[in-house]
């Protein structure tokens, strides 16, 4: 009989990171039997005089931590190219489809001005803005940054916040409007909406902020839901275990870099906007997008929400949009629909009243004239497509 197989044991070295990285790497530990190791979540310090099978790795600004790894015999898997100066086998993100998902993102709501916001200057954020950069050179635009230097981190660990907060409010006040920011991660992009805030600028009317990471926490809990690119930081972790495992089982590092693919965009509140030089255009859009569920809402609600004639606020809605309100009003409507046809199993009775229509024939009538089939179909079509995913 042979002895039973030897449980892997497996230090999470992952301070300074994203919990989506213990979320990925804690699904393939279950999966595969190992034994995880994770007194630097608590502690931060480097567990010298331990001996295990492989490290899982997120180095960051640690240069301690990275002497440990290398010093080790264990074999090792770093999670990200932030630090690339390091000679370890990793595993990276797929930067220039997010920089590219980001530009589009805001290209398809019409936006013509943009600044790229890093964080600092390395790889992945080198990557992102070159894939922002050339999603906007393919539909004929440009774009502004920020220098790195207002988020570096000082050789002590301190940041001048109070001077990186003034410069940053005054370049966001001088940009043209509307303006759409596409940032390196979440917690730049909160710090741009409450740069914004500070000094009176509307997000999403006139500033658009777009994060990555997806982060629900940090997301939404500020005053303007944060919308991201829904980086896959569990399915990144995941793979570099899965290499990890290859490489504790003697394989060898693999030629080419293995990236991962984010998983779209997670859109909220602040760039749930199209991109109008009117601000009364704007905030008669917000007003439908956030009543449109009112099922006897009209042209004259809006009107008189914004405050405007409505024939003006008419005139001005065609100008900008080369559509009326109540056109509108009905895009609104069925896109809630067809969203919530594909997210899940309500009736569209429910469906109806919970988007404003007052009968489900008219929804029926509507949703077949507009995506020429019936909301039947077009959820057994959405199902189809998910299963092959």
């Amino acid at each position: 009989m042979s002895p039973p197989k030897k449980q892997k044991s497996v230090l999470l070295a992952l301070t300074d990171t994203h919990h989506g990285f213990y979320v990925g790497a804690a699904r393939y530990a279950r999966e595969h039997g190992w034994h995880l190791v994770t007194d630097m979540i608590y502690t931060a310090s480097l567990p010298h005089g331990w001996q295990g099978d492989g490290i899982l790795s997120f180095i960051g600004n640690r240069n301690d931590l990275a002497e440990f790894i290398l010093a080790n015999p264990a074999p090792a898997v770093e999670i990200s190219l932030v630090r690339a100066d390091i000679d370890l086998p990793r595993v990276e993100a797929d930067n220039h489809m997010i920089g590219r998902l980001a530009a589009g993102h805001f290209v398809e709501r019409g936006f013509r001005h943009f600044l790229w916001v890093p964080f600092q200057n390395d790889v992945p954020n080198r990557e992102r803005r070159d894939g922002f950069q050339q999603g906007l050179s393919e539909a004929g635009a440009s774009m502004s940054e920020l220098p790195t230097r207002h988020w570096e981190i000082g050789p002590n660990g301190s940041q001048d916040w109070a001077a990186r907060r003034r410069i940053v409010s005054e370049e966001l006040g001088r940009l043209p409007k509307p303006l759409a920011v596409f940032c390196y991660n979440d917690c730049v992009a909160a710090d741009i909406i409450a740069a914004c805030d500070q000094v009176g600028i509307v997000v999403p009317d006139e500033v658009a902020v777009l994060g990555v990471d997806n982060d629900a926490m940090l997301c939404e809990s500020i005053n303007t839901p944060l919308s991201s690119v829904r980086h896959d930081l569990e399915g990144l972790a995941y793979e570099a275990a899965a290499l990890l495992d290859h490489l504790m089982d003697g394989g060898q590092v693999p030629d080419e870099l293995q990236r991962v693919p984010p998983k779209g965009i997670a859109a909220r509140r602040s760039t749930d906007i199209l991109a109008v030089g009117d601000l009364r255009v704007a905030r008669a859009l917000r007003f439908i997008w956030d009543q449109f569920a009112t099922s006897a809402l009209s042209v004259d609600d809006v009107a008189a929400a914004v405050g405007v004639n409505r024939r003006v606020l008419e005139k001005a809605f065609r100008r900008e949009l080369g559509r009326g309100i109540n056109q509108e009003l009905g895009r609104t409507r069925l896109r809630a629909v067809a969203q919530r046809l594909k997210s899940g199993e309500e009736s569209v009775t429910d469906i109806a009243v919970k988007t404003g229509y007052t009968r489900p024939n008219h929804l029926f009538r509507t949703f077949r004239a507009h995506f020429g089939m019936s909301p039947r179909q077009f959820r057994e079509q959405a199902a189809a497509v998910r299963n092959l995913d």
